[in-house]
């Protein structure tokens, strides 16, 4: 009998410039590329990097399950147990677990919403008299 592994679909999680991180956050090169390896630490900085703060946990879940195509429950579990101590222990954010609450004071990653769709510039119209 053949074991059939279905593989999930590839994450949509934006790039990341590692070394503008590292200025900005002044995190270890080798750690922040194990920080970045993960694919919901790279959505969430940039939900983060494009949000005013403070964020709940709860927002942030929603909004990296959309982009990633995952269940929320999963990622918000995900966010709490890995991705946010992890983060907040290399002092890139502030993590209250007991308010549920993720502060990040500047953006750490592209400043850009990687969420929003890219739209064509629009030109004016001639303004000749």
């Amino acid at each position: 009998m053949a074991v059939v592994v279905v593989m999930p679909t590839p994450n949509t999680a934006p790039p990341v410039d590692v070394e503008r991180f590292v200025r900005l956050t002044n995190v270890p090169l080798d750690e922040a590329y194990t920080l970045l390896a993960n694919p919901q630490t790279r959505l969430a900085l940039h939900a983060l990097s494009a949000a005013e703060p403070p964020v709940s946990v709860t927002e942030l879940a929603a909004i990296v399950a959309d982009r990633d195509d995952a269940d929320e429950r999963t990622v918000e579990a995900s966010l709490v147990h890995v991705v946010l101590p992890k983060l907040a222990g290399e002092g890139v954010l502030e993590y209250d677990a007991e308010t549920s609450r993720i502060r990040l004071e500047r953006p750490v990653v592209a400043a850009a919403d990687p969420f929003a769709p890219s739209r064509p510039e629009r030109s004016e119209p001639n303004a000749s008299p």
